[in-house]
């Protein structure tokens, strides 16, 4: 694949995760009962993602004050060890350490490791940070990292290689911080009904709230995919005819407006159910000609009608060709959507989580062979899926 992507991760110490692994494809669809750590998961990936654009808080994720972010028992601690695909670099490690208590955490160890070089397959470390050493084992490395100041414990240090001179780094660095995270119920509808101002080629916010601006976007600069958006809809939105975008508010703001038959004005979207207007943000996402690096959607099926929800997957699968995406559900039926070798489950067993590929499993693929791939979703009902992962 053409596109830089995560192919695995290990976190150890946070939240549920005492020793979890995952390796994973351009889509992983996550499944699992609550509590089970897919929320905890995408709420570490963008621990690391915002960690490259400003000192962790004290609570160390966002909104986390209060939370037991250490996995228990053990030391208030957690490390990471994440392995992606950076091209033209075949394999780039990250890893790293952190050590609390909450409210006085230190980075105590970071490390980047160039596994492979123009088809070279020695390990080249590129940066090693830790609370006793800082070395840089390049030349041109050496000369740019002296200009900064490595021993900042309330941040990760990788964020601050924002000089393309520190090359490979600065590479990972822009990768991470170009993950976004989005959810059904984080949709922020008082600021999609409102103007918004034109942006340059914008990329859609986590609140969704400048979608009438990528509208604007992609109605003047990418026509035939605003045509592909208004044909997605015409098939699953009964009376929708177009969509358009509008000088609205200020100077410079627009907003986008919605017709259908029978109404004879044209509709903003603050007049839009919730559920179109999510379903909406999701075919915008997936068909924005600049993807964001990493994708991570946590049930994108809620409130959406059923059925939208194979057009919607199809959109999911169609985008994982040209960025990386991990969806979070619990709907039998949108797991049933996709392919199985798509399908991740995560289960906690005694405290702690652990992931699985329910392609791996001789007893479930024997099910699929006998009833059906459909038998996918009863599987996800009766919890077989977990069971037999």
């Amino acid at each position: 694949m053409s596109f830089p992507r995560l192919t695995s991760i290990n976190i150890k110490g946070y939240r549920p995760f005492r020793d979890f692994t995952a390796e994973v494809g351009a889509l992983e669809v996550l499944v699992g009962a609550n509590g089970s750590g897919k929320s905890s998961l995408f709420e570490f990936l963008k621990f690391l993602r915002d960690g490259m654009q400003g000192e962790i808080p004290p609570s160390i994720t966002e909104g986390g004050a209060g939370q037991q972010l250490f996995h228990k028992p053990g030391p208030d601690q957690f490390s990471w060890d994440m392995l992606c695909e950076l091209p033209p670099v075949n394999s780039i490690s990250y890893s790293g350490e952190l050590l609390g208590p909450i409210g006085n955490i230190k980075v105590t160890a970071e490390k980047v490791d160039l596994r492979e070089r123009h088809g070279s397959s020695a390990a080249e470390i590129i940066l090693n940070m830790t609370e006793a050493q800082e070395r840089a084992t390049t030349e041109e490395l050496k000369q740019y990292l002296d200009q900064i100041s490595l021993k900042r414990y309330n941040r990760l240090n990788l964020g601050t290689m924002t000089s393309p001179k520190s090359g490979f780094l600065f590479a990972l660095r822009e990768y991470i911080k170009g993950w976004m995270f989005y959810s059904s119920l984080a949709i922020a509808k008082e600021k999609i009904q409102r103007s918004t101002p034109v942006e340059q080629e914008p990329e859609l916010r986590e609140s969704c709230g400048n979608i009438s601006s990528v509208l604007h976007y992609l109605m003047t600069e990418h026509q035939e995919i605003f045509e592909e958006l208004q044909s997605y809809l015409r098939m699953v939105v009964p009376g929708f005819q177009e969509l358009t975008v509008k000088a609205r508010g200020g100077p410079g703001e627009v907003i986008a407006f919605w017709r259908e038959k029978g109404v004879d004005v044209d509709l903003s979207l603050a007049d839009l159910s919730d559920g179109i207007l999510r379903l909406l943000c999701w075919m915008v996402l997936c068909l924005h000609p600049k993807p964001p690096a990493l994708i991570c959607v946590d049930e994108p099926d809620q409130g959406v009608h059923p059925r939208t929800l194979s057009v919607l997957a199809g959109l999911f699968q169609k985008a994982s060709e040209r960025t990386q995406i991990f969806l979070a559900t619990h709907s039998s039926y949108f797991l049933t959507q996709f392919d199985l070798t798509d399908v991740a489950v995560m289960k906690k067993e005694n405290g702690e989580v652990f992931f699985s590929k329910p392609k791996d499993s001789k007893v479930i693929n024997s099910l699929l062979e006998d009833f059906g791939t459909d038998e996918i979703g009863y599987l996800h009902w009766s919890d077989q899926l977990e069971t037999f992962s």
